[in-house]
């Protein structure tokens, strides 16, 4: 059996029963039910900005909802359950078993698919990908490139707590999700707690596929960790598409724009353009351009914007300032 990861954002907040905005979303998948989520390109990468919410492995086999607390914990099969077991949250979780695919307990039966054709759980790795991305593109929360200070750009915009620490998501909630990823604190069903529901409004949690727990809390991502006696646990589900089916490649290395700081004419060099989106922090479109490589902004408002190029078929995104 593989050991288990967690992605944990640990800021503490007020409960959020949604999933939140997704910012400038790059395109729309449909699970095995139907269900659409969101993704967006990070660079080498598509990940869904949407919880996974199919109750069924890939193949149609239903997945077993569990509400009691003395089933739940001592489960050795895959179940899933809604947030208090209340449908009207919206809130799914999944124990590891259902998110390795361990449908039954003979060992010879192969396990099943939880993610859509085309996606998978994302790795320690991927999940480390992902996050050097957003540093090396200036989404910490003060726009530099060292350090890990993401978590504010990852956090939805709305749900949590009011804190004076800065570059915590606590702090300026609209200035939020700069990334578009929308995690929201949905907490944990726990074994631990005898399968009670805990941490809700203050950890956001995400199985992975390896035995470490990421842990995002302040406005950084502390080095991973993680023990096997969390396989029980009911915990959010992120995918991300597979390699192989990857729909848009990196250019960020290869796009620049300058200057930036601008004050009146932005240009972007590196690549043939085809469409260009100018987006504020808030993730509104203020700018919408076909065809240019030369992008007039004296029009806006000074602050802080993100502007997204495709080419038509790669896309990349980047931060700049308006003077």
């Amino acid at each position: 059996m593989k050991k288990i990861t967690l992605i944990v954002l640990m800021l503490f907040t007020v409960l959020s029963y949604a999933q939140g905005e997704q910012l400038y979303a790059d395109g729309t998948v449909s699970d095995q039910e139907g269900n659409t989520f969101q993704w967006i390109n990070y660079g080498t990468q598509e990940w869904a900005i949407e919880n996974a919410e199919a109750v069924t492995y890939r193949d149609g086999t239903s997945i077993p909802q569990v509400t009691d607390n003395t089933e739940w914990v001592n489960l050795t099969t895959g179940a899933w359950c809604y947030l208090n077991n209340d449908p009207s949250t919206g809130i799914i979780y999944y124990n590891w078993y259902a998110v390795a695919g361990i449908h039954d307990n003979d060992p010879n039966t192969p396990n099943k698919e939880l993610a859509p054709e085309g996606w998978h759980l994302p790795s320690d790795e991927e999940w480390t990908t992902l996050e050097n991305y957003l540093i090396a593109n200036g989404y910490n929360y003060d726009g530099t490139t060292e350090e890990n200070k993401i978590a504010k750009s990852m956090a939805s915009t709305t749900g949590w707590n009011n804190s004076n620490l800065i570059g915590s998501p606590m702090k300026n909630q609209e200035e939020n999700n700069l990334s578009g990823f929308s995690a929201f604190p949905n907490g944990v069903r726990n074994f631990n707690l005898d399968g009670q529901f805990s941490s809700v409004g203050n950890q956001a949690l995400f199985w992975t596929n390896e035995g470490y727990m990421k842990n995002l809390y302040g406005w950084g991502i502390a080095p991973s960790v993680g023990t096997s006696s969390n396989l029980p646990d009911g915990i959010s589900v992120r995918f991300v598409r597979d390699a192989t089916s990857l729909s848009t490649t990196d250019f960020s290395n290869s796009m620049t724009i300058y200057p930036n700081p601008v004050k009146n004419t932005l240009t972007i060099d590196g690549l043939v353009v085809k469409d260009v989106g100018i987006y504020s922090v808030h993730g509104k479109a203020v700018l919408n351009i076909s065809y240019q490589n030369t992008i007039d902004v004296s029009s806006l408002s000074k602050g802080v914007y993100f502007i997204k190029v495709s080419d038509g078929i790669n896309a990349s995104t980047k931060k700049f300032i308006k003077n």
